[in-house]
This record gives C-alpha cells, structure tokens and sequence, in this order.
C-alpha cells in the first residue's frame, strides 16, 4: 500500500479517485488547490496525481514547488486541456507521467503499478 496525494478542484474527479486508489489497496489523501497541496506534502505521499488547470495557480507551478519540497516525490499530471503540450511542460519541472482527462483508470493502474514497483512500493 502507498500513500497517494489527489489534486484536483473538481470534488468529483477527487471522489472517483480516493474510490479507485483505496479499491486497489493505496491511502489516498485529497487536496482541492495548490496550497493544500503544498500543505499535505509533509504528509510524504509517494505519488501525486496534480490537475493542470486549477484556480489561482496552475499544476506546473504546484509542481515546481513540490520538487522544491520533496525532491524524490513522483508526480503524473492529469489534464483535460492541452494534451502533449502540457506533458511536455510537466516533464521539464519533473513530472514522472502525465494523463488526460477523462482518465483511464486502467493506463493510470498501470503507471501505478509500474512506478511503485520500482520505489520497491507495490
């Protein structure tokens, strides 16, 4: 089991993933923002599944500062808007993966798994 940080200001989107995670066996701790984000980092979750598109700050800058934070902490961005590009970007500020909205619950399990797997995690 890993500890799972969610960062998503749809409340939905945030519910459907703490179900899937806890489902296939993760702690999935939820943030609506940015600065919650931020804040549950001292929690040490092993991976973050950060929104792009949120109010106030973006994902990539969230990004930024939680490789300021915690530099060994793998983050997969999740995006409904900008595809590739937004990959790209994310990439460049550390993201290990990025995936698009609606997601695939199936790819993102994978990515999961194969991530955990080699932090010795899974």
């Amino acid at each position: 089991m890993a500890r799972i940080l969610v960062v998503d200001d749809e409340d939905n989107v945030r519910k459907v993933l703490k179900r899937f995670l806890s489902s296939i066996g993760h702690d999935a701790i939820m943030a609506s923002n940015g600065e919650e984000a931020l804040e549950k980092i001292q929690e040490e979750p092993a991976i973050v599944l950060l929104d792009y598109l949120m109010p106030e700050v973006n994902g990539v800058e969230v990004l930024e500062k939680i490789k300021e934070i915690s530099p060994s902490t793998d983050v997969i961005m999740v995006t409904g808007v900008g595809g590739h590009e937004v990959g790209m970007e994310s990439f460049k500020q550390g993201a290990f993966e990025f995936v698009t909205k609606p997601i695939d619950l199936a790819r993102l399990k994978f990515l999961l798994d194969f991530r955990l797997g080699q932090l010795g995690l899974a």
